[in-house]
């Protein structure tokens, strides 16, 4: 009998032990498994930490850029200015036609047609056909409903 004991306590021992280092082992792979979760996390945060660094120095050299060529505008634009419009003797010149006679014939002519149809068009000799000349409808009143509905 006490055989029989020692080994019922054997495989109750062998059965807890079982139980306890399967709850151990699930524990540890959770806590892997967070481990290598929070490495990827932060490898990441460094990749975005990185790019954002890159896109700030990238955006710094572009507006250094645009400053100097922006300067390099006012300066131009300064000395273009002296140059063209500050000029002794300079008077701008009103009766310059920039289009040949006779294109600007055909455009003077084209707009005098123009006018002509406007004036013809804009005088109304009757009054247009969507008015009707007697009460129809919720218009008329209620002697003339009566009248022509007998």
């Amino acid at each position: 009998m006490t055989v029989t004991f020692a080994l019922a306590w054997l495989i109750a021992g062998l059965v807890v032990g079982i139980v306890a280092t399967r709850f151990y082992c699930v524990r540890q792979f959770n806590q892997n498994k967070l481990q290598l979760e929070l490495n990827d996390t932060k490898q990441q945060l460094q990749q975005y930490r990185t790019d954002v660094t890159e896109h700030i120095e990238t955006t710094h050299q572009l507006m250094n850029q645009l400053h100097e060529h922006y300067d390099k505008i006012a300066r131009h634009m300064a000395q273009t200015k002296m140059q063209l419009i500050e000029r002794p003797g300079f008077e701008p010149r009103s009766d310059v036609n920039y289009l040949a006679g006779d294109t600007a014939a055909q455009i003077r002519q084209s707009i005098h047609k123009l006018d002509e149809r406007r004036k013809v068009n804009d005088q109304a000799s009757h009054q247009p056909l969507d008015y009707s000349a007697d009460a129809s409808g919720l218009m008329r009143s209620t002697t003339e409903r009566t009248a022509s509905d007998n």
